[in-house]
């Protein structure tokens, strides 16, 4: 088994087609069959029903594409390591180049995509002032060390984050929604409503969901959630939604390039829908002023 394997097959159970699979991954559908066969018979079990209508994932073809996504993830990390451990640089329309540099922490797990992601906020922020920003993804475990330690001059977070050294400037509000996999009861609805979030378990994250006053926790007070299930780690992201049919609460970025291949955002409206603030947070008296239009 390789890495080139488990991403043909990732192809495969997104696309639902090994034809489709094929011309993603620029290969012949050869390729893709002979990959599927031979993980198939490494792990000896059946991993896609085959059909004239196309290719359906068996119960262990669900379960390891929990898995095999995040390893197809990891490994195009790897590819993509940038040393200065921050993703992209983006510069306003304007301006030379000499003009100054912020380092902002998106508190937030790393997304398919992020480039988009992070020129769509940058435009955001850069819609009447000189600056480049430099995004980085930060994990909510290193997020205050590296503010305080001068390597971020500040955390974008999605709700409020309250901390003694700190203050949170709210840039604006973003709806919210539920991230569930695609072929999920709620994946192919236009929304949902929040009588709809009690009938399927919510995942709640034990990093991020105990960094700020998150969607989760907005809801949650509420009232409307059903079963809570605690996700410990990114391996159990995808068992979660896939398998166990569960869903995560997330904002709705007016940018592309917000959530993984093979899932859904599906907006929640209506009666008790609730939006989040986004905020600018810094170390008090060190506000970054570019920022201030």
């Amino acid at each position: 088994m390789n890495i080139k394997q488990v991403g043909y097959f990732v192809a495969v159970f997104e696309t639902k087609s090994f034809t489709a699979a094929a011309h993603q991954r620029n290969v012949t559908v050869q390729a893709i069959s002979k990959s599927i066969s031979e993980l198939e018979q490494f792990f000896n079990v059946q991993l896609f029903e085959r059909g004239n209508s196309g290719v359906k994932p068996t119960q262990a073809g669900r379960s390891f594409y929990a898995k095999a996504r995040l390893a197809v993830e990891a490994y195009r990390e790897v590819e993509n390591f940038d040393p200065s451990g921050c993703d992209l640089t983006v510069s306003s329309a304007s301006g030379p180049q000499t003009m100054p540099e912020l380092s902002i922490g998106l508190c937030a797990p790393a997304l398919d995509n992020e480039d988009k992601l992070y020129k769509g906020l940058s435009a955001l922020i850069m819609r009447s002032v000189s600056v480049r920003v430099k995004f980085c993804t930060v994990h909510p475990g290193v997020a205050q060390q590296q503010l305080e330690e001068g390597g971020l001059d500040a955390l974008l977070t999605v709700g409020t984050y309250e901390h003694t050294n700190d203050d949170c400037e709210q840039l604006g509000t973003l709806p919210t929604g539920i991230v569930v996999a695609a072929d999920h009861p709620l994946g192919k609805r236009p929304f949902v409503t929040v009588a709809d979030l009690s009938s399927y378990p919510v995942g709640q994250s034990a990093a991020f969901d105990s960094f700020n006053n998150s969607i989760f926790w907005q809801y949650k007070s509420s009232g409307v959630l059903g079963e809570t299930r605690v996700i410990d780690s990114p391996a159990q992201f995808g068992s979660f939604l896939v398998a166990e049919r569960g869903f995560f609460l997330n904002a709705i970025l007016p940018v592309p390039g917000q959530i993984a291949s093979g899932f859904e955002i599906v907006p929640i409206v209506g009666e008790g829908a609730l939006t989040v603030p986004v905020c600018l947070v810094s170390l008090k008296d060190e506000n970054p002023k570019p920022i201030t239009s």
